[in-house]
């Protein structure tokens, strides 16, 4: 588990199936994060056991009440060690609505980015944000992301196909940290 002052970040279990049902029953979190529309009970146990399988992904708990208010999970993205992908992370996040705007997200970044570059010493993180989500967007370069390109999605399920990516390196994150103290 990983704590911080507001929120704690912990890895999902069976009582997040409300959770995960519900994000993937709400079209807003299809469109603005790529959330799977979850249409039977059945892909909703589908989707949890696939997060519950995964060793970086945290459901985000307010501690005071303990609900599950979203999720954060750090994705390999290769294994080749020829390449270095090993080392390399991709991060997503999602946050219930009516959680946005109060700094419960930025905190969740936090802890995740300080334990990818900290503890498990990866190299690089990626970032991957649909074009109209401007608060994604806005909280990556708030925490030094670069952007580095984007690019059509073919085969998404909704309209809005555009994804732009942005790149923070274990160096540019130092250089955050050391400033933000």
């Amino acid at each position: 588990m990983l704590k911080g002052k507001r929120i704690w970040l912990r890895p999902f279990t069976d009582e997040d199936l409300p959770l995960i049902a519900w994000l993937g029953a709400h079209p807003l979190y299809h469109e603005t994060a790529g959330f799977a529309n979850i249409s039977s009970p059945q892909m909703s146990h589908e989707v949890l056991s696939a997060y519950e399988r995964r060793p970086e992904n945290w459901v985000i708990l307010h501690p005071e009440t303990k609900k599950a208010i979203g999720f954060i999970e750090l994705n390999e993205r290769g294994v080749d060690e020829r390449s270095h992908l090993d080392q390399t992370r991709e991060i997503g996040f999602v946050l219930r609505e009516e959680f946005w705007g109060q700094g419960y997200m930025s905190e969740a970044l936090a802890l995740v980015l300080d334990y990818a570059f900290t503890e498990l010493k990866v190299s690089e993180i990626w970032a991957g944000h649909y074009e109209n989500n401007t608060r994604s967007e806005h909280l990556l370069r708030k925490f030094g992301f670069e952007y580095k390109y984007q690019v059509e999605i073919p085969f998404a399920f909704i309209e809005q196909t555009t994804q732009k990516y942005y790149l923070l390196t274990a160096s540019n994150w130092q250089r955050f940290r050391n400033k933000s103290r």
